[in-house]
């Protein structure tokens, strides 16, 4: 697929991996939607557990996008909603006359013991881990079957292994690349590939606000971030962690192979060798 005059959404892009992925389609000469929950994160009511992107920041984020000479076009979505995945896929169609790719990045993680875990919280997870791909994948491909069109879901190396006291992300992501493999086999009649992106350890918002201050107290008297980096040193086999950049070069190289669907491809340093 040649990217430029394309036309893609982004979820979850106010910062990030979502927003690394915006800023790279956009300066391949594509026209981005970035999407994000911005003021609906306060009209849900749902009370999470450390701070999801503000309002600010997707507007921002489409604002600087643009003015590095990009097309680019904030909607608000909740994407475990599905009038807003409706209304998020009609709005892109409306400003920029179809659909080429579906990015589909929003998630949220928390960790917990099985006997402790909120039935709430699991759900909610799989709302938006989950439900949230399969309900935008059901608005989107009618417009992506007109133009052979692409569907991206990040997923984790952690929808390949489970770990302690992660089970219900885990479980969510293990079935994105579920979703991911049986999408690929139902859509290709209509020319439609689908695959996953499978990162490591990104060194985004949502590891520093939460992962690294549960899983890294074995580091003590560091900051977080050499902390991480020290973890990451310790076990992921190249030794370094991976930056939302590397993640955006995966998404792109995934809208340019076209003979490439059904695919989790692990962004991860190692991580997952011996995984498929």
């Amino acid at each position: 697929m040649d990217i430029e005059g394309k036309t893609v959404i982004v979820t979850g892009a106010a910062r990030g991996i979502g927003r690394a992925i915006a800023e790279a389609f956009a300066r391949e000469g594509a026209k981005v939607v970035a999407a994000d929950l911005g003021s609906l994160a306060n009209k849900s009511g749902a009370d999470w557990h450390y701070a999801l992107a503000a309002e600010s920041e997707l507007a921002q984020a489409a604002r600087e996008i643009s003015e590095r000479g990009g097309a680019c076009m904030a909607v608000e979505a909740d994407v475990s909603e599905r009038a807003s995945c409706q209304n998020l896929v009609a709005e892109t169609v409306e400003a920029f006359g179809g659909l080429d790719i579906l990015v589909n990045n929003a998630g949220i993680i928390k960790l917990g013991r099985l006997a402790d875990f909120a039935e709430a919280e699991w759900e909610r997870m799989f709302a938006v881990n989950v439900k949230g791909a399969f309900l935008l994948a059901q608005a989107a491909v009618p417009y992506l079957e007109r133009r052979s069109g692409l569907i991206i879901n990040i997923a984790s190396n952690a929808g390949k292994r489970g770990s302690a006291f992660n089970s219900a992300y885990c479980a969510s992501k293990f079935a994105l690349v579920g979703l991911t493999q049986s999408l690929a086999a139902e859509l290709a009649a209509s020319a439609i590939r689908v695959n996953a992106i499978c990162p490591g350890n990104v060194f985004t918002p949502m590891q520093f606000d939460y992962l690294v201050k549960h899983r890294l107290q074995q580091y003590p008297g560091q900051s977080f971030e050499a902390a991480f980096d020290a973890f990451v040193e310790d076990t992921v086999p190249l030794g370094r962690k991976q930056a939302p950049a590397e993640i955006a070069e995966a998404a792109l190289y995934m809208a340019r192979a076209d003979s490439v669907t059904g695919v989790s491809l692990s962004v991860d340093g190692g991580s997952g060798i011996g995984l498929s």
